[in-house]
């Protein structure tokens, strides 16, 4: 069984929100999950054009630089960001000139999933990254994990940042449930069921229900990934 991983590409991407980004799917083909999920892309000074929905959504920011807008307020976000977008709330993203990277996002959404939320969180943009300092051993203590969205939405499916660093190695391990992880930092090495790939920065990679799997980091510097995993019958 080949690993399945997909990688965003400017050149195959779709117009998105009335033309102004590219887009296209971010889960690797066949994969099912509770949530719906879309790339979006812009060069440097584009806008997104702006919009609101009565779904949950999170921006996983994967590189570049920028801002967010949500509801007249704006917030300066870069690569590692994970943003939280409120059900019904006015937003859109801009990129900067800063840097020579594009500013390209990981879009999931949802469903909103509990009560209102309440009006003074919404008074705040809710931004969430992975900061090793406060991060806790898990797989054995083979890795450091934290939470991946931030604690103003609900969700439907699992989620925990990975870091490993240094030639280590999470532990092997498998669950009855589906699962993605996307690559923030780091080319390291995948395995699932025995067999390898490599894996780099922007790749997400589907991991299937009960398969053994596990990562290797490089051998200098760290592997850091979001998880997100899902009942397959949900």
């Amino acid at each position: 069984m080949a690993i399945s991983i997909r990688k965003f590409d400017p050149e195959t991407a779709g117009l998105g929100h009335w033309g102004t980004i590219l887009a296209s799917d971010v889960l690797p083909e066949g994969i099912k999950a509770p949530f719906e999920h879309q790339y979006g892309y812009l060069r440097n000074n584009g806008t997104m054009g702006g919009h609101a929905h009565p779904t949950d959504e999170i921006y996983i920011v994967l590189s570049g630089t920028g801002y967010v807008v949500v509801n007249g307020k704006n917030k300066a976000v870069r690569a590692g960001d994970v943003i939280a977008i409120p059900p019904n709330e006015w937003h859109t993203m801009m990129c900067t000139d800063r840097d020579e990277a594009p500013f390209l996002w990981a879009a999931l959404w949802w469903e909103h999933i509990g009560p209102p939320i309440p009006q003074e969180a919404l008074k705040t943009i809710h931004v969430r990254r992975f900061e090793k300092e406060k991060a806790q051993a898990a797989h054995g203590g083979t890795i450091l994990a934290a939470p991946v969205v931030p604690d103003l939405l609900q969700c439907p499916f699992g989620h925990a940042y990975g870091y490993v660093e240094n030639g280590g190695v999470m532990e092997e391990h498998a669950h009855p449930t589906v699962e993605i992880y996307v690559v923030y930092e780091g080319n390291g090495t995948i395995v699932i069921d025995g067999e390898e790939a490599p894996i780099g920065p922007g790749d997400v990679i589907a991991i299937p229900s009960n398969a053994q799997h596990s990562l290797k980091a490089p051998a200098q510097g760290g592997l850091l990934w979001a998880a997100f995993w899902w009942d397959p019958q949900a």
